[in-house]
């Protein structure tokens, strides 16, 4: 993975050694297929930027057994502007980034919330299969 670079576009939130999300800046450039998760990540996150004409040939991915540790959470904010709290596992807010247009962040480990200003459109993608609205999610009391 790409190391926390501010001037890359890419930095990481910690609360102390434990990184509980990534954030990734629309500036990101890349060549090609460039990755920005490590292996060990289950939501490997990537940008694709390829010269004019490229053709992916047609292919499939194989089953492989997957150990999900906890739920990764990907947010794209296509449109508009949100606000994201970062927090700890024990529920202390650690950093609040303003996320807009083209800005994305992984959510690794500890929690998250979020105000979305109005109008915006946002794009979530984790693991499934969805375990249902009374176990998707766990609030802090």
């Amino acid at each position: 993975m790409a190391k926390s670079n501010p001037a890359s576009g890419i930095r990481e939130i910690k609360n102390g050694n434990v990184l509980l999300a990534v954030f990734y800046s629309k500036i990101i450039k890349a060549d090609g297929a460039t990755f920005l998760t490590p292996e060990e990540f289950s939501l490997q996150v990537g940008i694709l930027e390829h010269p004019d004409g490229k053709e992916v040939a047609l292919h499939a991915h194989p089953e492989q057994p997957r150990r999900i540790r906890a739920t990764e959470e990907f947010l794209y904010v296509e449109k508009g502007e949100v606000e994201v709290t970062v927090a700890s596992a024990d529920w202390r807010p650690v950093e609040t980034l303003t996320l807009t247009s083209g800005d994305s962040i992984l959510f690794v480990s500890g929690a998250h919330g979020m105000k979305i200003k109005p109008g915006s459109r946002l794009i979530e993608v984790k693991q499934g299969p969805y375990p249902g609205k009374a176990n998707a999610k766990k609030f802090q009391k």
